[in-house]
């Protein structure tokens, strides 16, 4: 069954509590290690042909005016990295992602 229009999902949650988390730590938001995070502390996208996935997320979050990209940043050896950060909007919404939050804070 299709969610509701306007609803946001666990996955882009976990997304936003993500790109929230790196912001107040100094650590830049790109589409592969928000991947990465999910994979090692929510479990999800296990398999690396999911990364696509993640960056279908970014791409939702972004035009629901939740995150924004910012400038691309070169990264020795590999591709130009889209950073993304929170607008106010995705910031208001700490409430819903915050139990995803707390447990990327379990290890700082």
């Amino acid at each position: 069954m299709p969610r509701p229009i306007g609803t946001i999902g666990e996955t882009k949650l976990k997304i936003l509590a993500i790109i929230y988390h790196n912001e107040i730590h100094g650590v830049a938001s790109y589409g592969y290690n928000i991947w990465k995070i999910l994979k090692e502390k929510f479990h999800c996208y296990l398999d690396d042909r999911y990364v696509r996935n993640v960056y279908r997320h970014l791409k939702d979050l972004n035009g629901a005016g939740l995150i924004k990209k910012g400038t691309k940043q070169s990264a020795k050896g590999a591709p130009k990295r889209q950073i993304y950060s929170m607008t106010d909007k995705g910031r208001q919404l700490k409430q819903k992602f915050n139990r995803y939050l707390q447990i990327l804070e379990e290890d700082n």
